[in-house]
């Protein structure tokens, strides 16, 4: 290659090994050169990925599949480089929470999502960051456990994690499943309430991963040591302000202007039920295999797409 390794990433805590990588000179330490692309939504991240103006990106896997087999208009020759994170998300809804917790499964939580519901007098508009998400499965498995069907029981809307904010604020919707740091940030404003996310859900899901295209190859192995090393960085307690203020900078400074406050939450597993796991690790079938049944059972994929998992 030629020119700079383009890496799209979205304004999330969990882009941040990308981030450091670059912030800390890992990737010209590597003999990478990088270019950071803040990408405004994740159809931004796809269609970087499948039209070739991105050659790497941090992505969640249903994403990263569906750009793979053509999904989004035009194939995309995608494998995964290596995994960056682990949990993270959270399930936020407006108002008051009945119970004043997370709500249980069965009729218990069923009741609670009732008795909300009834104060918003309509069926509930509920958020995600796009329909190929883990987000989408998490909140489906969520309303299942309570008894509630995602097709008739609520409104599925669409937008990008950072929008959710002035969403929730005007009363667009009325909650919705979203990445970090953005749920910390509406329940820190009391413009929601946490209900579940992914340690309620499903425990220690693999969340963001690497892939590179084709043309990023030849640079994988110098890529995945100089992500590894940002990852240990972000693992290690003492360097969790450094990272918070860091990311609440503005891009042009070499941040992501995220909220400082629920950042640093969010990489605290004291602070916060749905703290963000860094981890650099290669990806294996079992980090797949509850997402491609999810997939398959919406129609997503088919059973050969799904047997197949991810490409490597």
């Amino acid at each position: 290659m030629t020119h700079a390794l383009r890496i799209g990433l979205l304004r999330l805590t969990d882009s941040a090994p990308v981030i450091i990588a670059r912030n800390h000179g890992l990737f010209a330490q590597h003999g990478i050169a990088a270019e950071i692309v803040v990408s405004p939504s994740w159809s931004n991240i796809a269609d970087g990925l499948a039209w070739r103006t991105l050659d790497a990106a941090v992505i969640f896997p249903p994403l990263a599949m569906m750009t793979a087999l053509g999904r989004r208009g035009h194939a995309a020759s995608l494998r995964p480089l290596c995994t960056l994170s682990r949990g993270g998300n959270t399930l936020v809804l407006r108002g008051t929470n009945p119970l004043a917790t997370p709500w249980p499964t069965g009729p218990a939580g069923h009741q609670a999502f009732a008795q909300w519901q009834r104060g918003l007098g309509r069926r509930p508009r509920l958020a995600v960051v796009h329909m190929y998400s883990t987000h989408l499965l998490i909140l489906r498995r969520f309303l299942r456990m309570i008894g509630v069907d995602m097709d008739s029981g609520i409104e599925l809307v669409v937008m990008p994690p950072a929008d959710m904010i002035s969403a929730l604020a005007d009363r667009a919707i009325d909650g919705g499943c979203v990445g970090p740091s953005w749920g910390t940030e509406a329940c820190l404003r009391g413009l929601g309430f946490l209900v579940g996310g992914s340690s309620t859900i499903v425990p220690g899901h693999l969340e963001k991963l690497l892939v590179v295209s084709d043309a990023a190859a030849g640079q994988a192995d110098r890529l995945k040591a100089a992500l590894g090393e940002a990852v240990s960085y972000c693992r290690a307690p003492a360097n969790r302000h450094a990272i918070a203020q860091g990311l609440a900078l503005p891009p042009e400074e070499g941040g992501l202007a995220l909220p400082a406050r629920a950042t640093f939450a969010t990489l605290d597993e004291k602070t916060t039920p749905e703290p963000v796991t860094f981890v650099a690790e290669e990806v294996t079938e079992a980090d797949f295999d509850w997402i491609t049944q999810d997939m398959f059972d919406l129609g997503w994929i088919d059973e050969s797409e799904r047997e197949a998992g991810p490409k490597r």
